[in-house]
């Protein structure tokens, strides 16, 4: 080494830099990787960097990060590459705790065997287990309960595939398949992978409800492809699809199908279903009795918003809605004038 001081050649040993500098410029030689001449060309890197998406450890952040950034800026400066800075986007990924609640680690013995869990539960489970159980920038804590709850996903998914019947889809299929093809991908494209499994399980649910054609069905295969990959090409291959569905493009939303009004009425059920949920909680609590029948009162224009049969499937009881300006409603106490828009009135009995 030539002090640049003194201009005196001489020898400099170091214990950590070798792998330093090794890690901090490989993803250019990436990009031309049989270059026997030069460290590489300077054209192809320029072309293929940089890194769109980096992801790493939080730990990296004094050490490998420093130098990755330090050596982009050195290239620079020889005028070997354009850039500033070698990615576009730092991602740290959370980390996973044991059953203890601590990091997991070899010298603590507290992880769990992907192996084990491979040969238990299948690739797939796992899989979908990790990546729905918290947003991967996220720490979590391992669960053998949570675990289970993907494998009766991927069940339910594979059971709905393996004794379907195709028919016409309904159109309440059509929206709500569309809009998950849309926000699916940009739950993919954000690293919302979490966020994703959740549409992933709802959209189940109602094709397990609704009619569904051939079409929608591999449309719904290629989405939760990425995530259960090896059952899905299973299923790709049942519905006699060639090649791989690995191959296949991603399906494009059709946007027009989408029922921007049942989707507001859907989220008005919901928040109206969970309402009465709590509410016959406090019945519970409070009377020690279990309210049978559920009576619903909703301003005029929102009447047709709430489903009495399919808000009652959902909480396993009666339900009637009436409009608050019914002369002929049931209204014991008057719940009616309790209303307001978006927040129906209720009366258990």
């Amino acid at each position: 080494v030539k002090c640049p001081k003194c201009g005196k050649i001489g020898r400099r040993e170091t214990d950590t830099m070798d792998t330093f500098v090794n890690s901090s410029w490989y993803f250019l030689r990436y990009c031309d990787p049989k270059n026997e001449k030069k460290i590489f060309d300077s054209k192809k890197a320029n072309y293929w960097a940089p890194i769109d998406t980096y992801i790493g450890g939080r730990e990296h952040a004094t050490g490998h990060l420093i130098y990755f950034r330090f050596y982009t800026k050195f290239f620079r400066d020889l005028g070997l590459i354009k850039m500033d800075e070698p990615g576009y986007w730092l991602f740290n990924q959370g980390m996973v705790h044991g059953r203890d609640g601590t990091v997991m680690a070899k010298s603590k013995g507290n992880g769990v065997d992907p192996l084990e869990m491979i040969s238990k539960y299948g690739t797939d489970v796992l899989r979908f287990y990790l990546i729905s159980n918290a947003g991967p920038d996220k720490d979590f804590t391992w669960s053998d309960a949570s675990v289970e709850g993907s494998a009766r996903f991927v069940r339910k998914f594979w059971n709905y595939f393996d004794g379907v019947k195709f028919g016409k889809a309904s159109k309440k299929l059509e929206s709500k398949l569309n809009k998950a093809i849309k926000e699916v991908g940009a739950d993919m494209d954000g690293l919302r992978y979490n966020l994703a499994s959740i549409k992933l399980r709802e959209l189940l649910d109602v094709f397990e409800e609704e009619e569904a054609g051939k079409a929608e069905a591999e449309k719904f295969l290629k989405i939760v492809a990425p995530f259960c990959p090896h059952i899905a090409e299973e299923l790709w291959e049942k519905l006699k699809n060639k090649p791989f569905i690995s191959l296949a493009e991603w399906p494009k939303a059709d946007e027009k199908k989408i029922d921007e009004k049942f989707e507001a009425m859907e989220k008005a059920a919901d928040k109206t279903v969970q309402d009465i949920l709590n509410i016959l909680k406090i019945v519970r609590e409070k009377s020690g009795k279990e309210g049978e029948k559920v009576y619903l009162y909703a301003i005029p224009n929102e009447l047709e918003d709430y489903n009495a049969e399919e808000i009652g499937r959902r909480i396993n009881k009666e339900v009637k809605v009436y409009a608050v300006n019914d002369k002929k409603k049931y209204d014991p106490e008057g719940k009616a004038s309790k209303a307001k828009p978006g927040k129906p009135g209720v009366y258990i009995e």
